[in-house]
């Protein structure tokens, strides 16, 4: 007994037609998941930069970016005064918007007497420092008059 043959070409026009629709769903998750964000965390963007005090690269200081909501994100300069922020730790960037910015020179051991931060308070404790934070790739970089 011969069979009639099925419309293959039908069958490839539904199968490629269930194949787009999937596609399109996969796709849809994957960009619907890579803008998630953990609940509590504010909408970061990415900051790098450079920190240099009396001209020379700051080596091994903490820059922090505080919100107006309180929340921090940091990250620490290397051997050319470079820096990238993450927030919490894990996530890379800093809070959108309008931040104070803090830097501080890392102690390995509490300081003793007479010690002079080389990083001034205006930088830190008491800073002048700000960065508007914007959607996007963000540099910003310091340059810092030493303590007298």
């Amino acid at each position: 007994m011969l069979r009639k043959p099925r419309n293959s070409w039908a069958n490839s026009e539904r199968r490629a037609a269930v194949a787009l629709v999937v596609a399109a769903a996969l796709a849809s998750a994957a960009i619907a998941g890579c803008q998630s964000r953990p609940a509590g965390v504010p909408e970061l963007a990415p900051v790098t930069g450079r920190v240099r005090l009396g001209g020379k690269p700051l080596v091994g200081a903490v820059v922090q970016f505080e919100a107006s909501g309180g929340q921090v994100a940091m990250g620490h300069t290397d051997a050319d005064g470079r820096y990238t922020i993450s927030y919490s730790g894990a996530l890379p960037g800093a809070p959108v918007g309008k931040n104070v910015v803090r830097i501080t020179s890392k102690l390995d051991a509490p300081p003793g007497p007479g010690y002079v931060d080389p990083v001034q308070a205006q930088y830190n404790t008491r800073s002048k420092l700000s960065a508007e934070v914007v959607k996007g790739p963000n540099t910003f970089d310091f340059e810092l008059a030493p303590s007298r």
